[in-house]
């Protein structure tokens, strides 16, 4: 997920007609972005990437915006051999990690983290297993940021 938040960085650069001497103008073009507008483009760039594969057992399927949010539909082969016995027992704490997990990777980068707490763009993540039934959701918003921020 991270690369995918540099390539956009990167695509943003491109059809800015920015170079890598200007990356401080590029995320200052990108806070300045209506947060309507910011949430169309990365779902829309991200959305024709997918299948995306993030690690073993998770894949994006599926990223939309409406108005000021992001959502993400990610799916987890629960058959996998790592999650065998697992999942049944554990369901509650895989959210907490995938929770943890994405809302550090998205509120460390510092123009979603500008779009999240002064913009009010919130990501929402909705999982399922490869037959997408649901499994959990949440969603990070600018209070998840800030409590980051204090620690």
């Amino acid at each position: 997920m991270k690369s995918l938040i540099l390539s956009m960085l990167i695509v943003f650069s491109l059809n800015a007609g920015l170079n890598d001497d200007n990356q401080e103008e590029l995320k200052e073009k990108l806070k300045a972005m209506p947060v309507e507008k910011f949430a169309r483009i990365l779902a829309n760039k991200t959305a024709s990437a997918v299948p995306i594969k993030i690690d073993a057992i998770t894949t994006v399927t599926k990223v939309i915006a409406l108005d000021n949010s992001i959502s993400y539909f990610k799916s987890i082969d629960l058959n996998h051999e790592i999650m065998k016995g697992k999942w049944e027992n554990k369901s509650e704490y895989f959210k907490t990690v995938m929770f943890d997990q994405d809302s550090k990777m998205v509120c460390r980068v510092d123009f979603l983290n500008h779009m999240i707490i002064n913009k009010g763009l919130v990501l929402k993540y909705y999982y399922t297993d490869r037959d997408y039934r649901p499994l959990f959701n949440y969603s990070v918003n600018k209070n998840d940021c800030l409590k980051l921020e204090e620690e």
